[in-house]
C-alpha cells in the first residue's frame, strides 16, 4: 500500500490543473482546510490505494493535513533568518 505522503503527492499531482487556473491557497491557508473537490479526490485516491473501514477515514483525515501543510509551506513568505 502507498503511504500517506504519496497519495498526498497523487492528490496534487491530480489537482494541479485545477488549481493554476483557481488557486485555492488563501483559502486553504486562512480556513486550514480543503475545498470540497479536493477532499473527493483525496477521497477517490485514498479508495484506489485499497483503504477501507477504519484505515480509510484516518488515511483520508492524514492526506488531507499533509496537504494542508504542503500549501501552508508553500505560501510561507517569510525570510529565513540564517540562525538569528
Amino acid at each position: 500500500m502507498q503511504t500517506a505522503r504519496q497519495l498526498a503527492d497523487s492528490v496534487q499531482i491530480a489537482r494541479r490543473a485545477a488549481w493554476d487556473k483557481n488557486d485555492p491557497t488563501v483559502a486553504i491557508v486562512a480556513t486550514e482546510t480543503l475545498g470540497a473537490n479536493d477532499i473527493a479526490v483525496v477521497q477517490r485516491i485514498v479508495t484506489e490505494a485499497g483503504y477501507t473501514g477504519d484505515d480509510y477515514d484516518s488515511m483520508v483525515d492524514h492526506v488531507s493535513q499533509l496537504l494542508i501543510g504542503k500549501v501552508q509551506a508553500l505560501d510561507d513568505n517569510m525570510p529565513a533568518t540564517g540562525g538569528d
